[in-house]
């Protein structure tokens, strides 16, 4: 059974998604217009789908999941 996403985290994902995979909390932040306290917080929340890289504050470099990439651009992203 697939957990539904908020639409909070299907930003997020969808900003993950258009860095390439790969991108800093507060990149995230700027692309979705978000709050950058929100987006660490969310992506914390988003463990089944990101890895963090490391870093820290705005700083802090996170990473889609390999099988979390077709994943959300399937069916999460899009609802």
């Amino acid at each position: 059974m697939a957990l539904r996403l908020k639409r909070r985290q299907k930003l997020i994902l969808k900003a993950l998604v258009g860095y390439g995979g790969e991108a800093t909390t507060r990149q995230i932040s700027e692309k979705t217009g978000l709050n950058v306290n929100g987006v660490s917080q969310s992506l914390g929340a988003l463990a089944h789908h990101v890895v963090r890289l490391g870093g820290k504050g705005g700083d802090t470099k996170w990473q889609l999941k390999n099988d979390s990439l077709s994943f959300t651009m399937r069916s999460s992203i899009r609802r």
